[in-house]
């Protein structure tokens, strides 16, 4: 893609039981305000039916509403972090570098992505929104899909996680496939203040582990408590993704 950051396909890895996630179905990514005409017409090529875009109105006065192809269907859950509804992107507006300096220095930065991670699984209007993501990829026609947040690290990099656990694929892949965004990050673009907000660290996989275990025990009660999905819903997105 030429101007849509952090592209890639959930096709290919593999679960316990030797099944594959089926090539050209879903997608995840960054936003989509700034796809080119090419991007579009690749998007266009993949056959790509729905874009699930979680920004909130925060990250699209920012950025802009997502550039679709012609006929592709967008749904909309926009996701803000209950304890920063208004994000760090405001606070890098406003804020003297002294004052980022005092906020995100000293491993702070690093501090509130790992709690912030935390609550994007216990956070209960998240996990509604997951849980209706879900349902959302499940309706008839909607895939090949498309999933995006602003960066395709955070809100993404969770609902990636979820369909890959659910799925059945191994925790270490689903870490390995959480980190890739590191590779599609410039770290020339940020200095290292920033560096602990633009990119992906295991630590944040491992933080949302620890709060879905402590709240529901297992990745099983999580799937039924907390975003709403039973045993039916699970065999249709194995049906649906898995070779």
């Amino acid at each position: 893609m030429e101007s849509i950051r952090n592209f890639r396909s959930l096709g290919g890895q593999t679960t316990r039981g030797g099944r594959r996630v089926r090539p050209g179905l879903l997608y995840r990514s960054a936003h989509l305000a700034d796809a080119s005409d090419a991007d579009l017409a690749a998007l266009a090529a993949l056959g790509i039916r729905t874009v699930f875009d979680f920004r909130n109105p925060g990250d699209l006065a920012a950025e802009g509403p997502n550039r679709l192809p012609e006929g592709v269907r967008q749904v909309s859950l926009p996701m803000a972090d209950p304890a920063n509804r208004t994000g760090a992107r405001t606070d890098f507006s406003r804020l003297s570098a002294e004052e980022l300096e005092d906020r995100y220095g000293d491993g702070k930065a690093f501090r509130w992505m790992k709690e912030a991670s935390g609550r994007s699984v216990s956070d209960p209007s998240r996990s509604a929104q997951f849980g209706g993501f879900v349902r959302g990829l499940l309706a008839p026609g909607a895939a090949p899909a498309l999933f995006n947040c602003s960066a395709g690290k955070d809100r993404t990099g969770w609902a990636a996680s979820l369909l890959l656990i659910a799925l059945g694929v191994p925790e270490q892949q689903v870490v390995d496939h959480y980190l890739e965004t590191n590779r599609h990050v410039a770290a020339s673009r940020y200095g290292e203040l920033l560096m602990p907000l633009a990119t992906a660290h295991e630590d944040y996989f491992a933080e949302q582990m620890r709060v879905l275990g402590d709240s529901w025990g297992c990745f099983d009660r999580y799937w039924a408590d907390a975003l709403g999905l039973d045993d039916g819903h699970r065999a249709a997105l194995r049906d649906l993704l898995l070779d």
